[in-house]
């Protein structure tokens, strides 16, 4: 796993598919409150979701920014480990919202309240996720940089 330092341009990638994940997020909370939405809009920004996610979490394993953290906290690692270790559930579940969600023969309405309730779970239990790798990443760079020495 080789990284590629603090350079403020792997930062800002780190950055940018954060944004992109939490607009996408926003996108698809947006389209569950506007009336007008149909189920295969709704159903194909699940799928945008599933796809990100692929590309993010892939981000975040293969170096990126977080490894580069866990180098200057070695401390950190089981920490990290545990959190990388949600990865392959949080993927294989947003993947498949879509797909079981295609499945559903119910009405518009009462499809977009049950889709709603199971992307509102997982939307939750993924901020939740997101929160605690900056919490580790802002714990590793305050040891790094001597703050809570």
């Amino acid at each position: 796993m080789g990284t590629q330092g603090h350079s403020p341009g792997n930062f800002k990638q780190f950055f940018d598919e954060h944004v992109a994940v939490h607009a996408l997020l926003e996108q698809i909370d947006e389209a569950f409150r506007r009336p007008s939405s149909t189920m295969e809009e709704i159903s194909g920004l699940l799928g945008q979701l599933g796809d990100r996610l692929v590309y993010h979490f892939a981000f975040e394993e293969e170096g990126g920014y977080f490894a580069e953290a866990l180098l200057h906290s070695p401390q950190l690692i089981a920490k990290a480990n545990a959190l990388l270790d949600q990865h392959p559930k949080m993927r294989t579940r947003a993947q498949q919202l879509k797909a079981d969600l295609q499945r559903e023969e119910t009405s518009n309405e009462q499809w977009k309240m049950r889709t709603a309730a199971l992307f509102y779970a997982f939307r939750d239990e993924l901020l939740h996720h997101e929160r605690e790798e900056n919490i580790l990443l802002q714990e590793a760079y305050h040891r790094d940089m001597g703050i809570n020495d």
